[in-house]
């Protein structure tokens, strides 16, 4: 029932991801709604769950710390629409909202500090995490009020901008998604936490990947497209595997860790700065490592392969059937294991 009233309204498909099991979870929404606490929606194949009015005074009551920002006021999820446009938006925003939940990310607000009183020495270490949704700091700042950001992944040494784009590319709009990263950096330079902030891109599965990086932006250029907004844009797939990109997202000393780790298997590594490629192997080819999927590099990567006609591609398992179609089936991928790189990140210490 927190999550329904932090989303305004949840899609029918999450409530198994929520409390970890299909059938337990039908279980509860059963009660829930004999006892009237919540409702289902089912209009135009779009189904979710919607707190009534006992619903919401229950919470309030008993979880009023995570759920009266939500619930009161003039906030959307107060006032959730009946038209499927607006529905689907608090879908993709709810999606979000439970990614972070199964990855362990805060997200309740008695879990995180406010958004706009966050103080320094709060945010001080790399693996505290915490998500705020759009609602949370979109309401009274009319210069962003049109992003299509669902929320702010924030770290104590870094900053994302996450966007939902579910199973097809979403509507793009460079000036205010400009303006929306002007103003994640204002506020994160205000935590003492500098550089820019990057853009993380979820989407339903990886079969999108390859549908963004092709992307032209559409007939009216109003569609997502791969562009200069963000220094980096990383893909992450609403799977259980992408739990290692999180977990690289949350740790600068992971993320080295990891990248020294696999220059081992390289003969010569590249230490120029903005190269490309990470290193060559002992036949003398480029090695590409594309496990993070920042789509900039992969484009960059790819353009790189085609004039030398030669290279290689590092990646994780779950991401090599989406590379192969990206890059071509024959050009040569070097998987690795998730889990065993888990259990790297671990043994190191990180």
């Amino acid at each position: 029932m927190v999550m329904i009233g932090i989303s305004g309204e949840l899609p029918s498909a999450l409530a198994g991801e929520v409390v970890g099991s299909s059938s337990y979870a039908a279980a509860i929404i059963t009660g829930l709604k004999q006892d009237g606490f919540i409702s289902v929606r089912n209009k135009s194949g779009c189904k979710g769950y919607v707190l009534r009015a006992k619903g919401r005074r229950y919470l309030l009551e008993n979880y009023r710390a995570d759920t009266e920002y939500f619930l009161q006021g003039a906030v959307e999820t107060s006032h959730v629409k009946s038209e499927v446009e607006k529905r689907i938006r608090l879908h993709r925003m709810s999606k979000a909202w439970v990614f972070c939940l199964k990855m362990g990310i805060p997200i309740l607000r008695s879990q995180k500090p406010v958004l706009s009183g966050m103080a320094k020495k709060e945010w001080k270490g790399e693996r505290q995490a915490a998500y705020y949704g759009s609602l949370e700091f979109k309401s009274g700042v009319d210069s962003i009020k049109g992003s299509r950001a669902c929320g702010l992944f924030v770290t104590g040494e870094s900053g994302y901008i996450v966007y939902h784009s579910m199973s097809q590319k979403m509507k793009w709009a460079k000036k205010m998604e400009r303006s929306m990263r002007i103003w994640a950096e204002r506020l994160l330079m205000q935590q003492g936490i500098t550089g820019s902030a990057d853009a993380v891109i979820l989407g339903d599965d990886m079969e999108l990947l390859c549908e963004l990086l092709e992307s032209d932006g559409g007939i009216r250029g109003n569609l997502y497209q791969v562009d200069d907004i963000f220094e980096r844009s990383f893909f992450v797939p609403m799977c259980a595997e992408a739990e290692i990109q999180v977990q690289l997202f949350l740790s600068k000393n992971k993320r080295i860790s990891l990248y020294r780790f696999l220059c081992g298997i390289l003969d010569t590594v590249e230490d120029r700065e903005y190269s490309v490629h990470a290193g060559f192997d002992r036949e003398g080819t480029p090695v590409y490592f594309c496990y993070e999927l920042e789509m900039r590099h992969l484009k960059r990567v790819k353009q790189e392969m085609g004039w030398k006609k030669a290279g290689s591609i590092v990646c994780m398992e779950y991401q090599r059937i989406a590379l192969e179609q990206y890059f071509g089936e024959e050009v040569e991928i070097h998987e690795i294991l998730t889990e065993k790189v888990m259990q790297f990140l671990q043994q190191a210490g990180h």
